[in-house]
């Protein structure tokens, strides 16, 4: 049986925040859910292919 990892650890609000503290750069709400998703599909991409070898 085949598990979906499922990665919810990173708030919208903390990666707005990260950003304008770390780069100075001011996200809007969209913007800092498209990082959060691109970030989920990585980490599930890297658990997967490490589970595989």
């Amino acid at each position: 049986m085949e598990r979906t990892p499922e990665i919810k650890n990173i708030s919208i609000e903390e990666v707005i925040k990260i950003f304008k503290e770390e780069e100075g750069v001011e996200l809007t709400v969209p913007e800092a859910e498209q990082i959060v998703e691109f970030l989920k599909m990585l980490l599930t991409v890297t658990i997967r292919q490490f589970l595989d070898e």
